[in-house]
């Protein structure tokens, strides 16, 4: 298992130049402990500025979009401003691709919100098309036309640069990320046993169409903080984590609804409740390993644990050592998982 940042940024109390030079520090942190990935969200602006920024203070780790929703840009600048940024960061860009959930923000574009889903595979498509062309291309789809396109920066990364896609409710995306061979990228708020359902049709559709039938190609995310105890860490993130809840709950009510207790409401979603269920994970290192051992095997298994980032659950100095703490005391006893061996001894043992 390998492990990651998804920085989803919503500092609602901060400006928003401020809320990036956190996310970013967050980022750099993460650079110097070990933490390989770190996928930036598009809210107000396309990830690659920020990534941009954050390239010139980091190293290793690589960075990409979280995502990039398709339908608002030609395909050939997504191209072009990935090879762009895979040249920025030296060849530590991936690209990360999505729907959006807004559906206004598609209208604001002259867009149909009913042509999104088409508009992401087609786009993928063509992306993909222009990335592995040797020549100009000409495309005439249903919603965008290109006469001998040709991609005037190149990527660093040969053949192109790593893709991934987001996928929340349905397997549409999960089916299109086996057939073209993509990562998959999912949210804090997706319950376990969709969790599981992804990562079984991912195998499935990648063996269906020729490509290696792996789980790793399968990240999952939740909120992660660790401190010297299980009080501590409650203590440390209670105060901001319940902030969290009432801005999520009036704001992105749809991503907290699977998280309502049983006969309860969103009104009974309570910090003590999301810990005691293991909706995230907050205690001693001890604790957090159990529940993501827990984790990893309800949900089939998956290739790299994301930390949700680029929110202020609590002070950055806290955060930063949670995240040290992480990598000191957790990760060394996680990091050996790993589910095309540990499911497939499984199965035979069966």
């Amino acid at each position: 298992m390998k492990f990651g940042l998804f920085s989803n940024n919503r500092r609602f109390e901060r400006s928003l130049g401020e809320a990036w030079d956190r996310d970013i520090a967050e980022i750099v942190v993460a650079d110097k402990l070990g933490f390989d990935e770190a996928w930036i969200s598009e809210h107000q602006t396309p990830a690659e500025l920020i990534i941009a920024k954050a390239a010139s203070q980091t190293s290793r780790i690589r960075m990409g979009s979280g995502v990039r929703p398709l339908g608002y840009y030609h395909p050939i600048q997504i191209a072009l401003e990935a090879n762009a940024t895979d040249q920025l960061t030296h060849g530590r860009y991936m690209l990360g691709i999505g729907h959006g959930f807004h559906g206004r923000q598609m209208e604001w574009r002259g867009r149909d919100p009913k042509d999104t889903r088409a508009m992401v595979e087609a786009s993928a498509e063509l992306i993909l098309k222009l990335w592995n062309a040797t020549g100009p291309v000409d495309y005439d789809g249903p919603f965008w036309a290109g006469k001998q396109m040709i991609l005037q920066c190149p990527p660093v990364q040969k053949p192109h640069p790593p893709m991934a896609i987001a996928c929340i409710n349905t397997l549409n995306s999960v089916q299109l990320a086996g057939r073209l061979n993509l990562k998959v990228l999912t949210g804090d708020f997706i319950p376990v046993k969709r969790l599981r359902d992804f990562g079984d049709t991912l195998v499935a559709t990648q063996a269906k169409f020729g490509h290696k039938a792996t789980r790793n190609m399968l990240s999952a995310t939740r909120v992660v903080y660790v401190a010297e105890s299980d009080k501590r860490a409650r203590d440390d993130m209670r105060e901001s984590y319940e902030k969290t809840i009432a801005w999520e709950i009036e704001n992105t009510p749809h991503h907290q609804a699977e998280r309502v207790p049983p006969g309860g409401t969103l009104k009974d979603i309570t910090f003590d409740y999301l810990v005691d269920t293991g909706n995230i994970f907050v205690g001693s290192p001890d604790t957090v390993r159990k529940r993501i051992v827990e984790f990893y095997e309800a949900a089939g298994g998956f290739g790299r644990l994301q930390f949700h980032a680029g929110r202020d659950y609590a002070t950055p100095e806290k955060l930063f050592a949670s995240m040290e703490l992480f990598m000191a005391e957790v990760a060394p006893k996680i990091d050996h998982l790993d589910p095309d061996i540990d499911f497939a001894k499984a199965a035979a043992a069966e």
